[in-house]
């Protein structure tokens, strides 16, 4: 039904659909679920995540993909979910199968496509600055790569309701009924997709510069992350001396050189998008 039809705002629209629970929120592969929960598992091991990937030919096909991008540097193609484990290790065979399953449920084209687009370049960028941050901690890298992709989901769930009722907007508006609402959607998208407790409290402070409450260290990888990327989208020269005086990058306790490698990895990271998008 169009929001034009009912009269109502686009903020009108979005607020009476999370209060009545009228939000279709997409559903996530189980099987995507499951690589996660396998990789993490040192019981396990890399064959189950393997056979995981395999039963869903869709999901094992985008994960081979990404696997042979310049991201990992493929000298051979990869050509099973069993090879893949094998090459680069069942821990970034998990993250892949988590990005195309999370590209798989909310991407779509029609009216909000473009934005949807930009949405999904923005937050895998964030993901894999993320990535390297946490590896520059000797954290695991895996959570702080999830924490980076979902970040902003809940800004997803809003582009999709809006176009799907036929919204007219202009961009400055949508901006502020994303902003507004991204993150008790991106909430609901963590209730019916079961995520952590770490990408709830990331999602929680996505438009919010406070001290987070619980698991601090996530929170302030992702702000730099998301930080790092937005600097790479706008083209613009960011130096590690601009970073160090960022909140985040003063809880991590990161120093110059970790910074500087950090932006110096953007142009992989920038390849890295475009093929994974």
């Amino acid at each position: 039904m169009q929001a034009r039809q009912l009269d109502l705002t686009p903020q009108d629209l979005i607020r009476r659909c999370l209060a009545d629970g009228t939000v279709e929120l997409p559903s996530l592969p189980k099987v995507a679920h499951e690589v996660m929960i396998a990789a993490q598992d040192p019981e396990r091991g890399a064959l189950e995540v393997a056979r995981l990937v395999e039963r869903d030919p869709l999901l094992c096909a985008r994960v081979l993909r990404s696997a042979n991008s310049a991201l990992f540097g493929a000298r051979t193609e990869i050509v099973s979910a069993r090879q893949a484990v094998t090459r680069i290790g069942m821990t970034d065979v998990a993250a892949l199968a988590m990005t195309a399953a999370v590209h798989g449920a909310l991407l779509e084209g029609g009216t909000f496509g473009v934005a949807l687009g930009g949405w999904w370049r923005g937050s895998l960028s964030s993901a894999l600055f993320a990535k390297e941050i946490a590896r520059a901690r000797r954290q695991a890298v895996d959570s702080a790569f999830l924490c980076g992709l979902l970040r902003r989901v809940g800004a997803a769930v809003v582009l999709r309701v809006l176009g799907r009722a036929a919204v007219e907007i202009d961009a400055r508006e949508l901006d502020r009924v994303v902003n507004a609402f991204e993150t008790e959607a991106g909430l609901l998208i963590c209730d019916a997709w079961q995520l952590s407790a770490p990408v709830r409290s990331v999602i929680a402070y996505c438009n919010d510069d406070g001290e987070p409450a619980d698991h601090a260290a996530q929170v302030h990888t992702v702000r730099l992350a998301t930080e790092l990327a937005a600097a790479l989208a706008e083209n613009r020269p960011d130096t590690a001396e601009r970073l160090q005086t960022m909140p985040a990058a003063i809880a991590l306790n990161l120093y110059a050189e970790d910074l500087q490698r950090l932006v110096a990895h953007g142009s992989t990271i920038a390849t890295a998008v475009e093929e994974l998008s």
